[in-house]
């Protein structure tokens, strides 16, 4: 049959109406799957996308990412274990349990960060900001030195004087905080006066070793203050566990050379030093003792039997007057003087 004009215009025009919408169906499709495309890869350059993610706006996060986000949230320690808390002085939240019931304790968060650069275990920080701390809070050479009491032969204090610069061996600032005393392997050390043990910690990985803390009162000492003798690179850990009451003289660790090393082997040796402050009050955070508002003291003056005992006073001493006499225990286990409340931290001959 033959279509008349008007019929074959009518055809043509519709079939050009549905060309045109099927052209505009084909453009909307491409532009989604480019622009969808171009998400994925702005999102996530390096992630592979599945194709149902394809078509999310931009507002949105695709299901795999917000999953791997999720995961990542709920990691574990080494060990399974959840992680600890940090506070926002960057210590763990966990504490001594032990501690809790000891003369003084208060928790970590009361003791400032000044007072862990002092002892240098402040975590977040380090180099010159520690140094300059330290300074102020009395690790600053004085030039005293032990004269033992009758002329005794006692260990000495090595090259490794009190508050000599170590920058040379940490390879940033740094100072001594301490001396160091060589002994041979195992040999005993002993508590410089009565006391508590406070702390005591292995140090993995760092360089001290294991350490003891032990906190002596003033009457203990005879001192204006509260005093906390340190002894690090021990053999093994102290068989005194924290609250153990020690006496002047008793053994609380052996000698040895633990910790982390450089590149030297380093000898047998006792790292004793000396903080104190005129509060009682002091924290063990699990990985050292603070006093608190403490200060440092050379070594050497905790023997002096009158005030000053400060850093500055002692660097302002006349020379004939650094020489200071220190009481120790005989071999016999015996004191000279027989009256003394503190002794050298070996016994002498």
């Amino acid at each position: 049959m033959e279509i008349g004009l008007k019929d074959r215009t009518s055809m043509f025009v519709h079939c050009h109406v549905a060309l045109s919408a099927l052209l505009t169906v084909v453009c909307i499709i491409c532009i989604s799957e480019n622009s969808s495309a171009k998400f994925v890869n702005e999102f996530s350059p390096k992630s592979h996308i599945p194709s149902k993610v394809v078509g999310l706006s931009y507002s949105q996060k695709p299901p795999v990412l917000l999953a791997q986000k999720k995961k990542k949230k709920r990691g574990k320690g080494k060990k399974g274990g959840f992680r600890k808390k940090k506070s926002m002085t960057g210590i763990d939240s966990e504490t001594c349990a032990t501690c809790a019931s000891l003369e003084g304790f208060v928790q970590p968060q009361n003791i400032t960060d000044a007072i862990r650069r002092l002892v240098g275990k402040y975590k977040g920080g380090g180099g010159s900001l520690n140094v300059e701390i330290q300074r102020r809070r009395g690790i600053i050479e004085t030039g005293l030195y032990p004269k033992f009491i009758d002329g005794a032969k006692c260990p000495e204090i090595d090259s490794e004087k009190w508050a000599i610069d170590y920058t040379y061996k940490r390879g940033r600032a740094a100072l001594h905080r301490g001396v160091d005393i060589p002994q041979p392997r195992g040999t005993p050390i002993r508590a410089v006066s009565d006391g508590t043990v406070v702390g005591r910690f292995l140090n993995e990985g760092r360089k001290d070793g294991i350490a003891v803390f032990i906190r002596h009162n003033p009457q203990q000492t005879g001192l204006p203050f509260w005093t906390y003798s340190h002894y690090t690179h021990l053999l093994e850990m102290s068989p005194l566990p924290i609250g153990s009451k020690v006496k002047m003289g008793d053994e609380i660790g052996k000698t040895s050379n633990s910790g982390k090393m450089g590149k030297r082997v380093r000898r047998d040796a006792l790292h004793f030093a000396i903080f104190y402050s005129k509060f009682p009050e002091w924290s063990n955070d699990g990985s050292v003792v603070t006093p608190r508002d403490g200060y440092a003291m050379d070594p050497n003056a905790f023997y002096r039997t009158n005030p000053p005992y400060d850093s500055q006073s002692m660097l302002e001493l006349a020379g004939d007057k650094k020489g200071i006499p220190v009481p120790y225990m005989k071999m016999d286990h015996t004191f000279l003087p027989p009256d003394t409340k503190r002794i050298w931290p070996y016994p002498c001959l």
